[in-house]
């Protein structure tokens, strides 16, 4: 995992907000194959990051199987791009996706991982046309709303970025990432008050969500509730302590 993108400062500590194909948004993009929604960001080790490393080369290989038996198997194609984004290669992700796309243009999981590439790449506005293709495709995927509410959110645009949650939300009552990014995108507005309720029905939803947590506190540190923002932050360094320096 490379970064998550941190850009509003909030007194002394940060927001946690997310953009890219790697890091959390990446994590939801895999989830799309049929598990849960993720809303954790995990910890990680150098082994496990050696070992994922491995393993995502192994896949790419398998892929490259797979293409080469038929070159028309989007699928394929759609993983390779994943791979290659978690391996930090996103313009050659995006050639892979664009193949998926030119196969299968109907896809709205591919234009969505083209998104998720493109604002690895801080092409906020092209992410957000291949996040609308998705949506224009298949208005109910809350992953695509998701999606643009978080980067309308990086590009400051937080009334839309409430907008795209609260569809999302409407999609999937407990989909704890869209009330997270909602959460940011109301404190971004200084209705903190308005932000920590909804950080409290992400972290209802996920208990282990350290991101709904550490924002918490920063909108609690806003208020002057200095004591209850330590509670939260501590939550959040406590289920991923990678945190701990963003609270120094």
């Amino acid at each position: 995992m490379k970064e998550t993108k941190c850009n509003k400062i909030s007194r002394k500590h940060t927001i946690l907000k997310v953009l890219g194909i790697t890091a959390l948004a990446f994590l939801i993009l895999v989830n799309i194959a049929g598990a849960a929604q993720l809303a954790d960001v995990p910890n990680s080790s150098s082994n496990n990051v050696s070992d994922l490393n491995k393993a995502i080369e192994n896949d790419i290989k398998m892929q490259d199987k797979a293409i080469e038996i038929n070159p028309q198997n989007s699928t394929a194609w759609n993983i390779k791009g994943i791979d290659l984004g978690l391996s930090g290669k996103s313009d050659k992700a995006i050639k892979a996706f664009d193949k998926a796309i030119e196969i299968d243009p109907r896809n709205s999981t591919i234009w969505n991982n083209k998104g998720f590439a493109l604002n690895e790449l801080n092409k906020s506005d092209e992410a957000i046309k291949a996040y609308d293709k998705a949506i224009e495709i298949n208005p109910q995927d809350p992953i695509a709303w998701d999606s643009k509410g978080y980067t309308l959110g990086n590009l400051g645009k937080s009334d839309e970025a409430i907008k795209a949650f609260d569809k999302a939300i409407e999609i999937n009552t407990q989909d704890s990432m869209a009330w997270t990014g909602k959460g940011i995108a109301l404190n971004d507005l200084n209705k903190s008050d308005e932000a920590i309720k909804a950080y409290d029905k992400a972290i209802e939803i996920s208990p282990h969500n350290p991101m709904a947590w550490y924002n918490k506190g920063a909108a609690l540190d806003n208020l002057n509730k200095s004591d209850e923002a330590k509670i939260a932050y501590d939550k959040a360094i406590e289920i991923n302590p990678q945190l701990k320096s963003l609270a120094q």
